[in-house]
């Protein structure tokens, strides 16, 4: 394939359009969580914005931005509805994933629709046997956030060695190799489409397996090949941030709803504007909310200019990421629960929007990644020079 030419493309054009997005997908969230999928319109809107291709390299018209353009496109689209916002979210992430694979691999994706959407189930789940060429593998994956849109998988598993224990990988597959498994049935973020697959005794060629280790030195074969900074950054650790941005734009778009409904509601005849407790807590929840947003993006900055300048991201550097991004979650948390306690019972009804935010920025922090007590205990342990042995595979 000719390699493609790319205009630049700036964070602030990029949040423009999610900004442009968001009225539809807040139309379309109810439906959304009744499809138990982002629906059709919604990821037409997204492959047109072009979100899939924001870490995207340039030689395949992708734009080779850095983390903090996920984070921040990821924000504007959770305000409206978390559950289409951690769709585009993945396919942005998973881009720049394929983008570390071998150029091989690169191009059985994108060398005929540049614009092919990924998932990932990244847990080692399935059993993986080695051969000629390549891998056989059977097992279930699960949580492939975005499947039913998504041409190729990525998968994680043990790849025996004879020599060397199995070491850790992540493996690229199409989705003819799939069967989905229609189990998604959720009390939060129920629109993301994240049914589990089988495969059955599929083969994987050498070329589309790589080698986990690789990706936390920042020393994949696809870094050598595309050259942005992006390609450098480790994923564990520093990928949550993109995650988090999903549920601290769900709590801000909380904190407008409900200034919303402060403006225009009344009850027994008093106008909820002058509620001094529902100012408190509206006030309490803004600043949790927003400074969220700040720890999120602050944090994915400073990792993409670390990286901009040639510096090496340390496991000090991984650690502060991944603490920052779960605890950011916590305060998006926070925030939406104390609106929640207040919308009486208005709140419990489905056609309440907030109510479904409380479900999907619960649900969001459920996600291991994002999980307090490991990424507390494992900043500490980096803090007071213990190390995170066993909390990455093969580190």
């Amino acid at each position: 394939m000719d390699e493609l030419a790319t205009d630049t493309v700036t964070i602030d054009e990029l949040v423009s359009r999610a900004r442009a997005l968001a009225p539809a997908f807040r139309e379309r969230a109810a439906a959304s969580e009744e499809l138990r999928r982002a629906p059709d319109e919604t990821i037409a809107d997204i492959v047109a914005a072009e979100f899939p291709r924001i870490c995207q390299p340039a030689r395949f018209g992708g734009m080779e931005l850095g983390w903090d353009s996920v984070c921040a496109v990821s924000m504007e689209l959770g305000k409206a509805c978390a559950s289409q916002a951690w769709v585009s979210n993945v396919y942005s992430e998973h881009s720049c994933v394929l983008s570390l694979f071998g150029d091989e691999a690169q191009h059985d994706v994108w060398g005929d629709n540049p614009k092919a959407l990924i998932s990932s189930s990244y847990a080692p789940s399935g059993k993986v046997e080695k051969v000629d060429g390549g891998v056989r593998v059977t097992g279930r994956y699960h949580f492939p956030s975005g499947l039913p849109h998504a041409r190729w998988s990525i998968i994680g598993g043990m790849i025996p060695r004879d020599d060397a224990p199995p070491y850790p990988a992540f493996m690229l597959i199409p989705a003819r190799d799939r069967t989905t498994v229609d189990n998604w049935f959720t009390v939060g973020m129920a629109g993301t489409g994240s049914m589990d697959f089988d495969v059955d005794d599929i083969f994987i060629p050498d070329h589309r397996i790589l080698d986990e280790n690789l990706i936390f030195d920042g020393a994949t074969p696809g870094s050598k090949l595309n050259h942005g900074p992006v390609y450098r950054m480790p994923q564990k650790g520093v990928a949550q941030l993109a995650l988090a941005s999903v549920p601290v734009g769900a709590a801000e778009g909380a904190v407008d709803d409900f200034a919303e409904m402060m403006r225009t509601r009344k009850v027994r005849g008093e106008a909820l504007i002058d509620a001094q407790n529902l100012q408190l807590r509206l006030a309490e929840s803004a600043a949790e909310a927003e400074a969220a947003r700040r720890l999120v993006l602050g944090t994915a900055r400073n990792v993409m200019a670390k990286l901009a300048s040639g510096a090496f991201i340390d496991e000090n550097d991984i650690s502060t990421a991944t603490r920052d991004a779960a605890y950011a979650v916590k305060l998006a948390q926070r925030a939406t629960v104390r609106l929640f306690e207040a919308t009486g019972g208005s709140g419990m009804y489905l056609t309440n929007h907030l109510q479904r935010v409380f479900r999907d920025v619960h649900a969001a922090g459920g996600h291991i990644g994002l999980a307090w007590d490991r990424s507390a205990t494992m900043y500490s342990r980096i803090r007071l020079g213990l190390g995170i042995e066993g909390y990455f595979p093969g580190r």
